[in-house]
Protein backbone atom coordinates (compact mmCIF):
# COMPACT_ATOMS: atom_id res chain seq x y z
CA UNK A 1 0.00 0.00 0.00
CA UNK A 2 3.05 2.39 -0.21
CA UNK A 3 1.86 4.13 -3.56
CA UNK A 4 -1.34 5.44 -1.52
CA UNK A 5 0.61 7.17 0.60
CA UNK A 6 3.07 10.07 1.04
CA UNK A 7 1.49 12.19 -2.25
CA UNK A 8 -1.25 14.06 -2.68
CA UNK A 9 -4.18 14.18 -4.79
CA UNK A 10 -2.65 15.96 -7.81
CA UNK A 11 0.35 14.11 -7.90
CA UNK A 12 -1.73 10.98 -7.76
CA UNK A 13 -3.57 11.87 -10.15
CA UNK A 14 -0.66 12.42 -12.55
CA UNK A 15 0.76 9.14 -12.27
CA UNK A 16 -2.34 7.08 -12.58
CA UNK A 17 -4.77 8.53 -15.76
CA UNK A 18 -5.50 5.07 -17.07
CA UNK A 19 -6.15 1.56 -16.44
CA UNK A 20 -2.78 0.97 -18.18
CA UNK A 21 -0.60 3.65 -16.30
CA UNK A 22 -1.89 0.94 -12.35
CA UNK A 23 -1.48 -2.58 -14.54
CA UNK A 24 2.25 -1.28 -15.24
CA UNK A 25 2.61 -0.08 -11.48
CA UNK A 26 1.65 -3.35 -10.46
CA UNK A 27 3.86 -5.46 -12.96
CA UNK A 28 6.66 -3.41 -11.63
CA UNK A 29 5.95 -3.77 -7.88
CA UNK A 30 4.85 -7.67 -8.71
CA UNK A 31 8.10 -8.34 -10.59
CA UNK A 32 10.81 -6.45 -9.25
CA UNK A 33 13.10 -9.03 -7.92
CA UNK A 34 12.60 -11.25 -11.35
CA UNK A 35 9.96 -13.19 -13.04
CA UNK A 36 9.31 -16.84 -11.79
CA UNK A 37 6.80 -19.00 -13.13
CA UNK A 38 4.38 -19.58 -10.77
CA UNK A 39 3.38 -23.05 -12.14
CA UNK A 40 6.97 -24.43 -12.95
CA UNK A 41 9.57 -21.93 -11.67
CA UNK A 42 10.64 -21.18 -15.31
CA UNK A 43 12.44 -17.70 -16.11
CA UNK A 44 11.42 -16.85 -19.57
CA UNK A 45 8.78 -14.88 -20.72
CA UNK A 46 6.73 -13.23 -22.85
CA UNK A 47 5.03 -10.14 -21.63
CA UNK A 48 1.17 -9.29 -23.09
CA UNK A 49 -0.43 -5.93 -23.50
CA UNK A 50 -1.91 -5.85 -20.67
CA UNK A 51 1.30 -6.75 -18.87
CA UNK A 52 0.76 -9.92 -18.05
CA UNK A 53 3.64 -12.78 -18.48
CA UNK A 54 3.06 -15.89 -19.77
CA UNK A 55 5.75 -18.61 -19.02
CA UNK A 56 8.13 -20.01 -22.23
CA UNK A 57 7.45 -23.14 -20.77
CA UNK A 58 4.09 -24.17 -19.52
CA UNK A 59 2.67 -21.25 -21.24
CA UNK A 60 0.81 -20.27 -17.69
CA UNK A 61 -0.07 -16.48 -18.11
CA UNK A 62 -0.09 -14.44 -15.15
CA UNK A 63 -1.81 -10.77 -14.84
CA UNK A 64 -0.52 -8.10 -12.43
CA UNK A 65 -3.28 -8.18 -10.19
CA UNK A 66 -3.37 -11.74 -9.47
CA UNK A 67 -3.21 -12.44 -6.10
CA UNK A 68 -3.43 -8.52 -5.73
CA UNK A 69 -6.40 -6.66 -3.91
CA UNK A 70 -7.42 -5.52 -7.21
CA UNK A 71 -8.03 -9.49 -8.62
CA UNK A 72 -10.68 -9.99 -10.51
CA UNK A 73 -11.62 -6.02 -10.09
CA UNK A 74 -15.18 -5.95 -12.01
CA UNK A 75 -15.45 -1.66 -12.21
CA UNK A 76 -11.80 -1.07 -13.39
CA UNK A 77 -8.56 -0.82 -11.73
CA UNK A 78 -7.83 3.21 -11.50
CA UNK A 79 -11.01 3.47 -9.69
CA UNK A 80 -9.95 0.94 -7.56
CA UNK A 81 -6.51 2.44 -7.17
CA UNK A 82 -8.61 5.83 -6.04
CA UNK A 83 -10.41 4.56 -3.71
CA UNK A 84 -7.41 2.85 -2.04
CA UNK A 85 -5.55 6.52 -2.27
CA UNK A 86 -8.76 7.90 -0.28
CA UNK A 87 -9.13 5.12 2.12
CA UNK A 88 -5.37 5.13 2.88
CA UNK A 89 -4.92 9.21 3.04
CA UNK A 90 -8.22 10.81 4.49
CA UNK A 91 -8.56 11.51 7.98
CA UNK A 92 -12.48 11.06 8.28
CA UNK A 93 -14.25 7.99 7.92
CA UNK A 94 -15.55 6.99 4.55
CA UNK A 95 -18.60 4.80 3.54
CA UNK A 96 -19.44 2.63 1.12
CA UNK A 97 -22.50 4.69 0.13
CA UNK A 98 -20.43 7.35 -0.44
CA UNK A 99 -18.05 5.50 -2.57
CA UNK A 100 -20.77 4.36 -4.83
CA UNK A 101 -21.76 7.61 -5.72
CA UNK A 102 -18.08 8.97 -5.86
CA UNK A 103 -16.72 5.79 -8.46
CA UNK A 104 -20.27 5.19 -9.84
CA UNK A 105 -20.51 1.66 -8.76
CA UNK A 106 -23.19 -0.52 -6.68
CA UNK A 107 -22.45 0.15 -2.62
CA UNK A 108 -22.71 -3.46 -2.07
CA UNK A 109 -19.33 -3.58 -4.60
CA UNK A 110 -17.75 -0.65 -2.68
CA UNK A 111 -18.53 -2.16 0.41
CA UNK A 112 -17.23 -5.49 -0.27
CA UNK A 113 -14.14 -3.75 -1.96
CA UNK A 114 -13.59 -1.69 1.19
CA UNK A 115 -13.63 -4.26 3.37
CA UNK A 116 -10.53 -5.89 1.93
CA UNK A 117 -8.96 -2.60 1.76
CA UNK A 118 -9.09 -2.55 5.17
CA UNK A 119 -7.95 -5.88 5.70
CA UNK A 120 -4.69 -5.07 3.61
CA UNK A 121 -3.77 -2.29 5.64
CA UNK A 122 -4.02 -3.99 8.60
CA UNK A 123 -0.22 -4.24 9.99
CA UNK A 124 1.20 -7.73 10.05
CA UNK A 125 4.06 -6.63 12.92
CA UNK A 126 6.44 -7.87 10.86
CA UNK A 127 7.81 -4.78 9.22
CA UNK A 128 8.51 -2.39 11.32
CA UNK A 129 9.38 1.02 11.16
CA UNK A 130 12.86 1.40 10.52
CA UNK A 131 13.56 4.69 9.00
CA UNK A 132 12.61 8.68 10.37
CA UNK A 133 9.83 8.11 13.02
CA UNK A 134 8.28 10.95 15.01
CA UNK A 135 6.52 9.63 18.05
CA UNK A 136 3.51 11.26 19.70
CA UNK A 137 0.99 11.50 22.41
CA UNK A 138 -2.24 13.35 22.61
CA UNK A 139 -6.28 13.25 23.87
CA UNK A 140 -9.24 13.57 21.78
CA UNK A 141 -12.33 15.22 23.36
CA UNK A 142 -13.68 18.80 23.78
CA UNK A 143 -12.26 21.11 26.60
CA UNK A 144 -12.56 19.97 30.68
CA UNK A 145 -12.19 22.98 33.14
CA UNK A 146 -9.11 22.08 35.22
CA UNK A 147 -8.08 18.92 33.01
CA UNK A 148 -4.33 19.86 31.21
CA UNK A 149 -3.52 17.44 28.33
CA UNK A 150 -1.86 14.70 30.07
CA UNK A 151 -4.53 14.96 33.31
CA UNK A 152 -4.64 11.21 34.16
CA UNK A 153 -8.97 11.66 35.35
CA UNK A 154 -9.76 13.13 32.20
CA UNK A 155 -12.95 11.87 30.13
CA UNK A 156 -10.76 12.27 27.04
CA UNK A 157 -9.87 9.82 24.97
CA UNK A 158 -5.83 9.03 25.04
CA UNK A 159 -3.45 7.39 22.14
CA UNK A 160 -0.31 7.79 20.77
CA UNK A 161 0.99 7.84 17.05
CA UNK A 162 3.83 7.01 15.39
CA UNK A 163 5.03 8.37 11.97
CA UNK A 164 7.39 7.33 9.78
CA UNK A 165 8.56 9.59 6.78
CA UNK A 166 9.63 9.32 3.27
CA UNK A 167 13.24 10.93 2.21
CA UNK A 168 11.59 14.01 1.09
CA UNK A 169 9.53 14.25 4.56
CA UNK A 170 6.66 12.44 3.28
CA UNK A 171 4.13 10.21 5.23
CA UNK A 172 5.17 6.77 4.25
CA UNK A 173 2.94 4.94 7.13
CA UNK A 174 0.83 5.75 10.14
CA UNK A 175 -0.10 3.72 13.05
CA UNK A 176 -2.13 5.10 15.75
CA UNK A 177 -2.88 3.27 19.26
CA UNK A 178 -5.15 3.67 22.29
CA UNK A 179 -3.41 3.81 25.72
CA UNK A 180 -4.86 4.07 28.79
CA UNK A 181 -2.47 6.56 30.20
CA UNK A 182 1.02 8.71 29.39
CA UNK A 183 3.36 6.19 31.31
CA UNK A 184 6.44 4.92 30.25
CA UNK A 185 4.71 1.38 30.19
CA UNK A 186 1.38 2.72 28.19
CA UNK A 187 3.58 4.85 25.53
CA UNK A 188 6.35 1.27 24.97
CA UNK A 189 3.18 -0.56 23.42
CA UNK A 190 3.87 1.20 20.41
CA UNK A 191 7.33 0.89 20.25
CA UNK A 192 7.40 -2.27 20.08
CA UNK A 193 4.75 -3.33 18.36
CA UNK A 194 5.31 -1.20 15.37
CA UNK A 195 8.96 0.55 15.37
CA UNK A 196 12.31 -0.76 14.78
CA UNK A 197 15.14 -0.54 17.60
CA UNK A 198 17.22 1.11 14.95
CA UNK A 199 14.51 3.60 13.69
CA UNK A 200 15.54 7.06 13.92
CA UNK A 201 13.02 8.45 16.69
CA UNK A 202 11.87 11.68 17.59
CA UNK A 203 9.34 13.17 20.33
CA UNK A 204 8.37 15.64 22.34
CA UNK A 205 9.92 16.04 26.26
CA UNK A 206 7.58 14.45 27.73
CA UNK A 207 8.91 12.24 30.87
CA UNK A 208 7.33 9.32 30.02
CA UNK A 209 9.80 8.23 26.99
CA UNK A 210 12.81 8.73 29.03
CA UNK A 211 12.96 4.87 30.23
CA UNK A 212 12.57 3.99 26.78
CA UNK A 213 15.56 5.70 25.38
CA UNK A 214 17.63 2.61 26.72
CA UNK A 215 16.40 0.44 24.19
CA UNK A 216 14.76 2.21 21.72
CA UNK A 217 16.93 5.02 18.97
CA UNK A 218 15.18 8.49 20.40
CA UNK A 219 17.84 10.71 18.48
CA UNK A 220 15.70 14.04 19.72
CA UNK A 221 12.16 15.96 20.47
CA UNK A 222 9.84 16.97 17.97
CA UNK A 223 6.82 19.47 18.94
CA UNK A 224 3.52 17.92 17.94
CA UNK A 225 -0.14 19.42 18.57
CA UNK A 226 -1.60 17.16 21.27
CA UNK A 227 -5.04 18.15 21.93
CA UNK A 228 -8.15 18.07 18.95
CA UNK A 229 -11.43 19.26 19.68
Amino acid sequence: MEIFRGQNLIEFTERFKTDEDCLMYLSEIKWANGYKCRKCGHTKYQERKNHSRTCNLCSDTESPTANTLFHKVKFGVRKAFFMCFEMATTTKSLSASQMSVRYGVRESTARLFMHKVREAMKSSEKYPMDGTVHVDEFVVGGKEDGKPGRSYDSRKKKSACAVELTEEGKVKRFYIQKINDFSSKSLRAIFEKHIAVKANVTTDEWKGYRPIMKEFNIMGYVIMTRDFD
